[in-house]
């Protein structure tokens, strides 16, 4: 079952924020989803935050994925909440409905250990995941079998790049995957926020 998710900005420090979500989501028994983007790899800095963190020389804006169910029930929660230091409505500067998320990555190798590491990836995509743009390159030359000690040709070189999107919860679980292979060069996750 895929879930809708939010983008929730909070103002306060990471601990504050983490900590609270994680309370709220104990007490409540229920077993929502929540992950700071940061932490996930995805593209967060807009203009405003870049100023703000200049001209206070600190980030105290984070960004939050949470699922629909969860957020519904945290903004109810804090809204008759009085003005206290650590939790007020305030604090949730903009939350806006994820309508889209993705990521594009590139890999390359010189090695077919590596290369069919690099497939065997991309051929466990989850099935909320879809592919674009991958037309993955395998070279296999041997006639240069020995020479890569003397020479800059290689006997086997692998090469792909693609763009994934899906929903965030999957999205950011399997960049997590990527990120970790030492030859795959993925970058950040990008939403569409309605």
């Amino acid at each position: 079952m895929t879930h809708v998710y939010y983008e929730v900005v909070f103002e306060g420090h990471y601990r504050a924020i983490n900590g609270l979500l994680e309370g709220f989501r104990l007490g409540s028994g229920k077993d929502w989803n929540f992950f700071f983007s940061d932490d996930a790899g995805i593209k967060t800095e807009t203009l405003t935050e870049i100023i703000l963190e200049w001209i206070t020389l600190k980030t105290k804006l984070h960004h939050v994925i949470m699922e629909e169910d969860f957020f519904k029930a945290f903004e109810k929660g804090v809204a008759g909440v009085k003005d206290s230091e650590f939790v007020n409505k305030k604090y949730i500067r903009s939350s806006a409905v994820i309508k889209d998320a993705s990521v594009n990555f590139e890999a390359k190798t010189y090695g077919q250990k590596y290369g069919n590491e690099i497939k065997a990836l991309m051929n466990n995509l989850p099935d909320a995941l879809v592919m674009h743009d991958y037309n993955p390159i395998e070279k296999h030359r041997d006639e240069s079998k020995g020479a890569e000690m003397y020479a800059p040709e290689h006997d086997y070189i692998y090469e792909a790049k693609g763009r994934i999107t899906g929903p965030i919860d999957s999205l950011a679980a399997f960049r997590k995957e990527l990120e970790d292979h030492p030859l795959v060069a993925v970058k950040e996750i990008e939403l569409t926020l309605k």
